[in-house]
């Protein structure tokens, strides 16, 4: 049993020094280590978020969490796409959220001006006939490359409507 909690204790040590690297840094005093230890705790993730649909109740959710997770200091990316790209439309009309009193689309707008992103799938846009000029100001066409460095982060964490 002993010999089981050094092997464990040894892989999670193991597992510490791999995923901090400070602490592998035998230059570094014990008073720094702590410090970048605790820096390390206090690095925000990213967040994207991908949203398929039109639905009021989903859309305003996904907005919602997206612009409190912003105001919290979390870079974040919301994708449109499916029936999602309804939402960027200035031809489209809007449900209003029984919440916020604002439209879905004033939502998105107040995410962008707080520094959120808004990619929009353009296949998606073509399938539902919408055209570049139509978007709301700030959305951004998706491309591979710009869904790739939103994405493959280390810290990013993807929620899904």
């Amino acid at each position: 049993m002993l010999l089981k909690s050094l092997a464990l204790g040894s892989l999670v040590g193991l597992s510490l020094v791999t995923s901090i690297p400070v602490l592998a840094n035998p230059s570094l005093s014990p008073v720094q280590t702590n410090e970048a230890i605790i820096a390390v705790g206090q690095q925000k993730s990213d967040l994207f978020v991908n949203l398929t649909t039109d639905d009021p109740w989903r859309a305003a959710m996904a907005i919602g969490v997206a612009t409190n997770m912003l105001k919290k200091g979390h870079s974040t990316t919301i994708f449109l796409n499916i029936t999602g790209v309804h939402l960027a439309a200035t031809t489209i009309p809007q449900h209003t959220n029984g919440i916020t009193g604002k439209t879905l689309q004033a939502m998105l707008v107040d995410f962008i001006s707080q520094g959120g992103k808004v990619l929009i799938c353009p296949s998606c846009m073509k399938q539902a006939a919408i055209k570049p000029e139509d978007l709301i100001a700030g959305v951004v066409t998706s491309s591979p490359d710009s869904l790739e460095a939103n994405l493959f982060k280390e810290t990013v964490t993807v929620i899904s409507w």
